[in-house]
């Protein structure tokens, strides 16, 4: 399967922030988030979903676990399962690509 990112309708979760699902195969799945400056990604957890992400444009505050960093383009966070993390947007226009397993159902 080819995705081509255009294609893809996204969706606005709130004033500052929005998602796309870019791909989901049966047990793992990429999603794509843009923010604008001072969006916020709420702490939270997944008991059963392990979660990495790239800082494709941007610059982000994140929060894993009890550690808390600047981000920018180009850096990477894993959060396990069962690990506090949140983020918050330091620019406009910044986006991060997350990739889950399993598979986000909320999300599709």
């Amino acid at each position: 399967m080819i995705i081509q990112n255009r294609d893809i309708s996204g969706k606005k979760l709130n004033e500052t922030t929005s998602r796309k699902v870019l791909i989901a195969g049966q047990e793992l799945m990429l999603a794509e988030f843009h923010f604008a400056k001072g969006g916020v990604g709420e702490p939270h957890r997944h008991e059963s979903h392990e979660q990495v992400g790239y800082v494709v444009k941007g610059s982000f505050e994140i929060l894993v676990g009890n550690e808390k960093r600047i981000v920018k383009q180009g850096d990477c966070y894993h959060a396990p399962k069962n690990t506090l993390h949140g983020v918050v947007s330091l620019e406009d226009d910044s986006i991060i690509v997350d990739a889950f397993t399993p598979i986000r159902q909320d999300f599709l």
